[in-house]
């Protein structure tokens, strides 16, 4: 019942997230998402370090949106409204700019996750509950593309336009390493963990592209909502091979 109504309540936020146009919420309401997803890994954690995990994801997001409520507060002083619409009309000085973007990118990154700020997820996604597995490899990359998307990018053009080089290298660098690291893996739930980097990075990088290349991120969102069930499937199967044919049980990699 508890394990329901945690996941209702997320995804009343995520809705909400979506649907607001208000420069704070945009703050509030996303770290509030991260509340119930905090709560599944550390009460219905199905290993020994949950709580490590569950501390270390809560640590690595609250010290990265620290710098987004501060460029939050420093957009409402200059606009003196809370009106996202005027906040995207409002034009900034470039040195300006480019502080509020430092400051947002700190807090995206940390979401989408972009080397090296992505430690928190091979750990918390081999703790979790298989369903809270899959969960956390959606909602908070998610969650950061979609920051920059309606924040990052219209908001700060040019310090975006200045800032592209410094996206394409580590995302570049983060698709090749996090994607060597998947090949080495035979945990499951740490193979969904660090493909969900490499995949979230391709996107990132298609965010910043013109826009003919913008289907790049489209693909790759679609494609990262269907790789988890795809995974987990892959697993059910095995699970059932593994048990018709004994043989072999010994030989397949065991995740709870």
């Amino acid at each position: 019942k508890e394990y329901i109504t945690a996941s209702l309540i997320r995804e009343f936020l995520m809705i909400a997230v979506f649907r607001m146009l208000d420069p704070l919420l945009f703050y509030v309401l996303p770290e509030s998402v991260l509340i119930p997803m905090l709560v599944k890994l550390g009460v219905w954690g199905s290993r020994q370090r949950k709580i490590k995990a569950a501390y270390q994801f809560f640590l690595y997001t609250l010290l990265g949106s620290v710098f987004m409520l501060l460029a939050i507060l420093l957009i409402l002083f200059q606009t003196g409204t809370a009106d996202l619409q005027i906040s995207l009309t409002t034009e900034f000085s470039e040195r300006r700019q480019i502080f509020l973007w430092i400051a947002s990118f700190a807090a995206f990154a940390v979401k989408v996750p972009m080397v090296p700020v992505h430690i928190w997820l091979p750990e918390a996604h081999v703790e979790a509950p298989t369903a809270g597995s899959v969960i956390l490899a959606g909602i908070p990359s998610k969650l950061g593309t979609h920051g920059f998307l309606r924040f990052s990018i219209p908001m700060f053009p040019e310090a975006t336009l200045c800032s592209t080089p410094f996206i394409y290298t580590p995302s570049a660098i983060a698709i090749i390493y996090t994607s060597l690291t998947t090949s080495r893996q035979i945990d499951l739930k740490k193979i969904i963990a660090y493909s969900s980097v490499a995949h979230m990075n391709l996107v990132t990088i298609g965010m910043f592209t013109s826009r003919q290349q913008k289907m790049t991120l489209m693909n790759g969102i679609l494609s990262r909502g269907l790789s988890p069930p795809a995974y987990q499937s892959k697993r059910l199967r095995v699970s059932v091979s593994s048990s018709s044919f004994p043989s072999f049980a010994s030989r397949e990699p065991h995740n709870t």
